[in-house]
């Protein structure tokens, strides 16, 4: 589509919920990320739809970088996170923390026998102090913040896409997927990003460890869900990195 002079997107969301978080997070929050997200053009409520302005690039993880592009490009992710975590928040992180161990138990359900109990009493014991992280940081989140959904353009710039999961979340858990899927392969992405994003407080830090457990349950009940392999290993992987 172009309208504008520019070229548009028209999407239409799975479920009524997605279609409010992604709304939301186009009328309340990208405006201060500028450049750098889609702007919302237009609603359709009645259809679950919206219509965004298109942006440049194409997604990290079907682009072969050089290393110093690829640090480059998250840095600049560092720096779009940066600034998203820094508007305000209503949400209290008990709130948070009490939801996210109640969504470990629900997933936790799910996986019945394809998780032994000693991979299930390591899941609670983190999500039992995880409820107990009541000072971590909160902020409006992303959510699905990885490769696939972060454009890298010849501008040498980065831009991130897809808000449908956003919402007000534990900042630090908005790095789980770039910590559980990207760093441990590659630590210098790490070096890069927070080199932009800031350092991690004590909080941020345990914050991530422990939603590291929630990420491994999520992933292997999706994967077993839907067939998918490398979620099914990455949350076998997850559960592995936990217990050491």
């Amino acid at each position: 589509m172009r309208g504008r002079g520019v070229d548009l997107i028209a999407k239409l969301h799975r479920s009524p919920s997605l279609h409010e978080r992604e709304v939301h997070a186009y009328r309340a929050w990208t405006p201060h990320l500028g450049s750098a997200a889609p702007e919302l053009i237009a609603v359709a409520p009645e259809l679950h739809g919206i219509v965004i302005t298109a942006l440049p690039g194409t997604p990290l993880d079907t682009q072969s970088l050089g290393p110093d592009d690829e640090r480059d490009a998250h840095r600049d992710a560092g720096r779009i996170l940066a600034r998203l975590h820094s508007l305000p928040a209503q949400a209290a992180a008990s709130d948070m923390t009490d939801y996210l161990a109640d969504r470990g138990e629900h997933w936790l359900a799910r996986l019945g026998h394809h998780i032994t109990q000693h991979d299930a009493h390591l899941v609670r014991e983190h999500l039992r102090l995880l409820r107990s992280t009541t000072h971590a940081r909160v902020a409006p989140c992303h959510l699905d913040f990885q490769p696939r959904n972060l454009l890298w353009h010849t501008d040498r710039r980065t831009r991130v896409i897809d808000f449908e999961n956003s919402r007000e979340d534990l900042a630090a858990r908005d790095l789980a997927r770039l910590a559980t899927r990207i760093w441990p392969q590659r630590p210098d992405l790490r070096e890069a990003f927070l080199d932009a994003y800031g350092p991690l407080d004590t909080n941020d830090t345990a914050v991530l460890h422990h939603v590291t457990a929630l990420e491994a349950v999520t992933s292997m009940a999706h994967g077993l869900q839907h067939g998918d392999d490398y979620l099914v290993d990455l949350g076998r992987r997850l559960l592995a990195n936990l217990g050491h």
